[in-house]
């Protein structure tokens, strides 16, 4: 039995569009094998599962799911003898980083206090990228961008309902599948750029019309940061497309009805001013924080420097600070966060994970519409650690996982022909 079609053998893989969306055979269509199917489609549920974002138990749930889900499509490729993709041999050294990383912060919970939910939003995305990566194969690119385009769709789905909306603070504002507006509107932004890449970044008909839903969304959360993060992408894919007149007149009427939709939907007393004469108004308190944080790291010892003061060390501190009858929040802001709670050696960890994972990420002869997606994920995850920290369960940590899982695909389905198909090639 011949089952070269479902190989995800590492070659090169021609400039143009993804090997996974290159057309498979003319004569008969192609399915996943069936061991793969379950993997596929915990990735194509991965907006589902972070639909839950209050229940614990659904993400852990779902994370179970996809480790099944990823040991048995291994043992069916194995099964089926298909040749693994190479690369894997490097998830081993990443494997190991994340086990001990984990204990790092384990360790923390145990001297510090804490709860085993702050660990899980921290690794999940690196453990999610293993399980995905060492049983992929080429109909990832499918799944992932099925997903993409639910976490859309579905969300707008939900606009006319109850569901979709919460009051935040004095805000009443879009909840969709995200319980917290930013969280939405950065799913929905990567969702974007996960879209765009499989379209080679230009701008298609399908493209326009999720790219204007998504800015709805976007507009209906209402945050400013989360602006600039659609903007981003936007220029990015324009930059990408390159200037030509036909380019010049589609981004002109798309941009012409997102300047409508911006009319239409914005509502400018759901947010503070923009007048930076007040700082501490223009950061929403945030600038109080920070100063708080920066103070109490410089009177650190030598010890809190190396491993932090614990998991929740920034909100006590906060609460502390804060006045009666103020509200106590965290650093909101991801760096601060970081040193404030893991210290230099726990901050060092997390940052060579995400640099390992770029890494593993990258393919040989990656054709130019692709090359800087990678790039624009880190940024768009960074303006978001510059006011927040990683959310609860990871919501803004999973779709930059995507990004980097989508890229990693583009080696994962050029088809090396069998000895009989060669053969018959050489003859015509």
């Amino acid at each position: 039995m011949n089952n070269a079609s479902a190989s995800n053998v590492d070659v090169a893989m021609p400039a143009g569009r993804p090997a996974a969306l290159q057309p498979l055979r003319r004569q008969k269509l192609e399915l996943p094998p069936f061991s793969s199917w379950l993997l596929l489609l915990a990735v194509t549920a991965k907006p589902l599962a972070d639909a839950f974002y209050e229940e614990a138990a659904v993400k852990y749930g779902y994370m179970l799911v996809l480790a099944f889900a990823a040991l048995f499509a291994k043992c069916g490729h194995v099964y089926q003898g298909l040749t693994p993709d190479s690369r894997n041999r490097n998830l081993l050294s990443f494997v190991w980083l994340v086990t001990v990383y984990f204990f790092v912060l384990f360790g923390s919970t145990v001297a510090y206090g804490g709860s085993l939910s702050e660990i899980f939003k921290i690794v999940s995305p690196f453990v999610f990228f293993i399980l995905v990566a060492y049983a992929a194969d080429r109909w990832l690119s499918y799944a992932l961008l099925i997903g993409a385009v639910l976490t859309i769709l579905i969300n707008a789905a939900l606009l006319p309902f109850d569901y979709g909306w919460v009051n935040w603070g004095s805000v009443h504002t879009f909840k969709g599948y995200y319980f917290f507006k930013t969280d939405l509107a950065y799913a929905l932004t990567f969702a974007v750029l996960t879209c765009a890449f499989y379209a080679r970044n230009s701008i298609t008909p399908t493209l326009a019309l999720l790219t204007l839903v998504a800015a709805a969304q976007v507009v209906l959360a209402n945050s400013r940061l989360n602006y600039v993060s659609f903007v981003c992408v936007m220029i990015f894919i324009g930059v990408k497309e390159g200037l030509s007149l036909r380019a010049l007149v589609r981004y002109g009427v798309l941009f012409g009805i997102l300047a409508l939709l911006v009319v239409f939907l914005y509502d400018p007393t759901a947010l503070l001013g923009f007048d930076i004469s007040n700082e501490e108004a223009f950061t929403q308190g945030r600038s109080v924080t920070w100063s708080n944080l920066v103070q109490s790291q410089l009177n650190s010892s030598p010890l809190q420097w190396a491993f932090g003061r614990g998991p929740f060390a920034d909100l006590l501190l906060s609460a502390e600070m804060a006045g009666s009858g103020d509200m106590a929040h965290n650093a909101h802001n991801e760096v601060l966060h970081l040193l404030f709670t893991q210290g230099i050696v726990g901050s060092a960890f997390y940052a060579a994970l995400w640099f390992k994972l770029v890494r593993m990420s990258r393919s040989s002869g990656m054709p130019a519409w692709a090359r800087g997606t990678g790039a624009m994920a880190l940024l768009l995850f960074t303006l978001q650690g510059i006011t927040t920290v990683v959310s609860s369960f990871a919501t803004k940590t999973w779709p930059l996982v995507m990004v980097f899982l989508a890229l990693r695909g583009l080696q994962y389905g050029v088809v090396r022909p069998t000895p009989v198909e060669a053969s018959s090639c050489k003859s015509e």
